[in-house]
């Protein structure tokens, strides 16, 4: 029953045309021709991209790049100071012990010696100052010069200043009193600043991240604390290199602490000065005239 119902089906497709769609000998040929045009343009695409697509592909890369590399710049920045902060904790803590042992903060130079004030932490901080890795890694990192003879001879060589004078650094033809008042951490031997006399450790600067001067491709940054334009100073001979941390600067207070200071307050008297004295006070009578200072608003 089966094998005669399959035989009229075949039967009634041959009378509808179903063989119609059956290759034959003239459309095998036809179809042989379009298989050969469809390899051809496939193997034409297969070895690789087009021009227009390998330009899309890097300019899409070029935006990515420009996305990327600043987000990685600012962390980068952001590690080297938190290395920086670190690293200033430590020599806080050489500070600390020196000052329990002396009573007295040390000063920054000694006439005739070839020491100065970091020399004298190095037995409760065992690193040379004249090691890069007791300097700040932003500094280094951007041809900072580490030099004993160019401190020793020209004040500038070292990645962290000392606040040996307070906001008494003076000012071309600034009064010569004003050098009388010891508000700073200690110039020489004799100005060696009592631990009772700093009436408020957690206020006062102690290190800080050094003003640089340009050196060649590099920097060389001034061991003394400075406030004033560097035109008031005679060591340093060359244009301000920028802060080492963005428009900041770290800062070690007598107390131990570690903050990062904005340039705009570090420089400005009005909002610093008495951060840098002993007494805790401004003393206007010893700032520099307007036309000396960094920061004015």
């Amino acid at each position: 029953m089966i094998q005669k119902d399959f035989k009229g089906f075949c039967r009634l497709g041959c009378l509808t045309g179903m063989n119609s769609n059956m290759p034959t000998a003239s459309n095998q040929s036809h179809w042989r021709t379009l298989a050969h045009e469809t390899g051809a343009s496939a193997s034409k695409h297969a070895g690789g991209f087009t021009l227009i697509e390998l330009l899309v592909v890097m300019a899409i890369i070029a935006i990515l790049a420009g996305l990327l590399l600043p987000a990685l710049s600012k962390g980068k920045g952001q590690a080297q100071s938190a290395a920086c902060k670190n690293l200033l904790r430590q020599i806080g803590l050489g500070l600390q012990m020196y000052v329990q042992d002396n009573a007295s903060y040390p000063h920054l130079a000694e006439k005739g010696a070839t020491t100065v004030c970091f020399d004298r932490l190095y037995p409760y901080y065992p690193v040379s100052w004249t090691n890069a890795l007791w300097n700040c890694p932003a500094y280094v990192a951007n041809n900072g010069i580490v030099s004993r003879n160019r401190v020793m001879t020209n004040s500038t060589g070292i990645s962290y200043s000392y606040n040996d004078m307070g906001i008494v650094s003076g000012w071309p033809g600034c009064p010569r009193a004003i050098f009388q008042l010891p508000v700073g951490l200690g110039h020489l031997p004799k100005d060696s600043k009592k631990e009772p006399a700093v009436l408020a450790p957690s206020q006062m600067y102690a290190v800080a991240d050094a003003r640089s001067e340009i050196a060649g491709q590099g920097m060389a940054g001034g061991i003394k604390m400075s406030i004033w334009s560097f035109s008031c100073y005679g060591y340093f001979q060359s244009a301000e290199a920028a802060p080492p941390h963005g428009q900041a600067h770290n800062i070690l207070f007598c107390d131990g602490h570690v903050v990062l200071v904005k340039r705009s307050d570090y420089l400005y008297p009005p909002r610093s000065a008495s951060n840098w004295n002993s007494d805790h006070q401004p003393h206007p009578e010893a700032w520099a005239p307007l036309s000396d200072w960094v920061v004015r608003q």
